[in-house]
Order: C-alpha cells, then sequence, then structure tokens
C-alpha cells in the first residue's frame, strides 16, 4: 500500500515489524510505490462507440406517432389482437376501490396494474423502402408499478427463466450440419400470452383513450388480467413451464444441465427455445415430423431456413474437398 506522508510511513512500517514478530501472516508491502500516472481508457484514433450500431429498435413518441399512420397501425394491430384473445376480461370491470375493499374483508391479496402501449421502429438505420423496416406495437403491463389491496408495492415470486445459452444454438447448428441433417428456425407468435397469468389475481387500468363503450360512468375502472402479458415481472416463467409442458408431452425429453433444451429419441431431432425463439437440428426427413409436434400446442410461425437468429445472421456453406496432405512425406 502507499501511505501519505513520512510519519503514516514509519507508523506503517513499526507495525509491520510487530507483525513479523509475532509470526501473523501478511501480504507483502512496498512503502515506496511510486505514483502511477494517468491513464486514458479511450486511444488515441480509435473509433467512437457511437459509429457501431446499437441493435436496439428506435422509441417513437407520441407526437410521432400521432403524425405518422404507420406507427398509428401498428398499435391498432396490437390492441385489437390483445383484446380478439381476451388478454384481459373487460365484461367484469369494477372499480378498484371495491375491488380492494372486498380484499380487505376477506384478507386475500389482489394486484392492480396499468397496461400501456410502446411503438418502436425496427430496422431504422436501413433505408425507408427495406422490407426490414417497419414500426411495431407492444402494449405492456407496467410491471415496476404494482400495487395490492392496501396500496403497498406488491411482491412477487422472483420465479425467473432459463432460455437456452447461445452454446445450444451453436450446438445445433453443428448438428444440423452433419450428412442428411439440416437446421430450421421458427418464431413463437407473441410467446407469453399463449399462457395464463397464475397466482395472485391481478387487475389492469387500461389506457382512457381505450376504454370500451360505458366504460365513462367508472370513475377508476378494473379488469382481470388473464393471460401472461409482456411486462409482468411472472410472465417469461408461466411461458417456459406452459412451453416445456406442451413439449414433454410430445415426447421431447430435456438435456440435464441444458435448460430449455431437448431431444426427440425416436426423431432424433434437438430444439432449442430461447423466449420465442425455436431452432431444432436433425435428420432432414424428420424436421417437419418435428415441428409438428412442437405446433400441436403451441402457436408458431412456419419454420424457415436459418437466417438470422437473436440478432446474428447465418449462413449455410460447404467446404470444397481438398486434397489429403500427408506431413510424414512433406
Amino acid at each position: 500500500f502507499q501511505t501519505g506522508d513520512a510519519q503514516s510511513s514509519r507508523t506503517s512500517r513499526q507495525e509491520a515489524k510487530a507483525m513479523a514478530a509475532e509470526g501473523i501472516p501478511r501480504m507483502p508491502c512496498d512503502f515506496n510505490c511510486p505514483t502511477q500516472p494517468h491513464r486514458e481508457n479511450a486511444t488515441a484514433g480509435a473509433p467512437s462507440l457511437s459509429s457501431f450500431s446499437a441493435l436496439v429498435a428506435r422509441p417513437v413518441g407520441k407526437a410521432e406517432v400521432a403524425s405518422t399512420p404507420a406507427a398509428q397501425a401498428a398499435l391498432r394491430k396490437e390492441w385489437d389482437r390483445l383484446r380478439k384473445i381476451r388478454t384481459w376480461d373487460e365484461s367484469t370491470v369494477r372499480e378498484w376501490a371495491d375491488v380492494a375493499g372486498e380484499a380487505r374483508r376477506k384478507k386475500e391479496t389482489v394486484h392492480v396494474g396499468r397496461v400501456f402501449a410502446i411503438c418502436v421502429e425496427k430496422g431504422s438505420e436501413l433505408p425507408r423502402n427495406d422490407p426490414a423496416r417497419k414500426f411495431k406495437g407492444r402494449v405492456v403491463f407496467q410491471g415496476n408499478q404494482v400495487r395490492d389491496q392496501d396500496s403497498d408495492s406488491a411482491l412477487f415470486a422472483d420465479l425467473g427463466s432459463a432460455p437456452a445459452c447461445m452454446e445450444a444454438g451453436k450446438s445445433a447448428d453443428a448438428y444440423g450440419s452433419l450428412p442428411e441433417h439440416s437446421v430450421e428456425q421458427a418464431d413463437a407468435v407473441q410467446a407469453y400470452t399463449q399462457a395464463k397469468l397464475k397466482g395472485v389475481p391481478t387487475w389492469v387500468r387500461i389506457p382512457r383513450e381505450e376504454w370500451p363503450k360505458g366504460w365513462e360512468k367508472f370513475r377508476d375502472p378494473v379488469c382481470p388480467l388473464v393471460l401472461a402479458l409482456y411486462g409482468h415481472p411472472d410472465s417469461g416463467t408461466f411461458w417456459e413451464q406452459h412451453c416445456d409442458r406442451h413439449l414433454k408431452s410430445r415426447g421431447f425429453e430435456v438435456i440435464p444441465t441444458w435448460p430449455s433444451c431437448y431431444w426427440h429419441k425416436s426423431l432424433r431431432v434437438f430444439l432449442t427455445v430461447y423466449v420465442d425463439d425455436f431452432k431444432l437440428a436433425g435428420p432432414t426427413a424428420n424436421l417437419s415430423k418435428g415441428w409438428s409436434l412442437i405446433r400441436a400446442g403451441l402457436e408458431i410461425d412456419d419454420p424457415t431456413p436459418i437466417g438470422k437468429y437473436l440478432g446474428c445472421e447465418e449462413k449455410v456453406f460447404t467446404v470444397p474437398k481438398v486434397k489429403a496432405v500427408d506431413l510424414k512425406k512433406e
């Protein structure tokens, strides 16, 4: 260590000698360490971080949404889709004060939170006419502002989830590269809302501009949340449990110590699940059978050959045959 003055240095030396005399183990100390000069973290001439793509969607504010028909259409599509699958039950609307009061009388726990919409532009760095550049609407549950019947902050089980690791995806690529094997991928359609919301009954407040007709008579209307909406702290776990239960019922076996990775013994296909991204590898003749089993209970898009997976563009190529060289003779 380095001391600030001569008196402290002498005291430290005396203490070190006393410890040595008593046989107390200690780290070696150097009392004459030279002061280290300041070192710049950024090397001169190195490119700034702003020159790299951040690989994130561009947030679209309310003012831009109001003046952009494509953004409005994206949000409208999301609201309509969630209502169609009955993500929340608008037929049982009640005043939150009545729900909370009833819970207190019965000594039960209920939660309440807010539902709101967000809009982003994916691929904003691409040209305007690029099909990969588009507006995306999402209606989410505000999981960081959830209250109970006593207006206290809600407590959650913090169940957590365990998606497949990147190494698992690469292993699927390697397995699918064997002769007469292939690898394909597909996305789950709005994965979380394919699962039911379990646990503490949760009620939601819907933005006033989205109130159904007849809600004007309410002061603070709320309705029950039925499905595992994005943003709820436990939605990811409920989706993972729902997916795992279905896959096991179709003959997929969990691979020990590799979460969200499955093996189907009879079809000899290897499946990895990263939240809503599915990758299936195995004998080419068996892939369609594997996807049929998966899609029998989960809503999955049509599978495609591997391409962009978790933000990385993957391409399959064949290495040309080369003449073997005998190194001993060389």
